[in-house]
């Protein structure tokens, strides 16, 4: 059975044998994209004539009915442009101020009283969150440090030193990968 890579003799090394074989399937992708390129540009050129002449073949069919029938054909046009009057011309109504001319129909109605309303509840929110927030957090931040300051620190000693370990061993590594 023949196989579609070529066989590598032995004899060369194996970096050599590999960058031939990427070099050969690269130039095997581009020829394949080349090809697929130009299939699909005879196809989109297929296409494009086959719609140009469905278009000019309705165009000559309907230019035919017009010269048979030019009464029907503009009862036909008048129809549709009255139709397409009503879609596009806006409706007249009449206007109660200038201002209502400027606001859009979506705008809700709002005073100032509204204003003032939102503004105190947002003040009073923010009030009595800070003063619920504030009383919990000073006797936990108390309790952790009071827990840290019992801490044996021997243990995070280590911990510290097999840490700074690891990072010079890192360091020394990455710089050795640098020469």
């Amino acid at each position: 059975m023949a196989s579609p890579m070529k066989e590598v003799s032995t004899s060369q090394p194996s970096q050599d044998a590999s960058s031939a074989n990427l070099a050969e399937l690269r130039e095997t992708v581009a020829n394949l994209a080349k090809d697929i390129a130009s299939i699909a540009e005879r196809r989109a050129k297929a296409a494009g004539e086959t719609v140009a002449n469905a278009a000019e073949t309705g165009a000559s069919e309907l230019r035919q009915g017009i010269r048979r029938q030019p009464v029907l054909a503009m009862g036909v046009a008048v129809a549709a442009g009255a139709l397409l009057a009503l879609v596009v011309v806006p409706r007249s109504r009449p206007r109660a101020s200038r201002w209502d001319a400027w606001t859009p129909n979506w705008t809700p109605n709002v005073s100032r009283s509204d204003l003032y309303d939102f503004a105190d509840n947002i003040q009073r929110s923010v009030a009595r969150a800070a003063s619920a927030a504030a009383a919990p957090v000073t006797p936990t931040f108390e309790r952790m440090v009071d827990a840290l300051s019992r801490a044996d620190t021997s243990s995070m000693n280590t911990i510290i030193e097999k840490m700074g370990g690891w990072f010079q061993k890192a360091q020394d590594k990455a710089k050795e990968k640098m020469r």
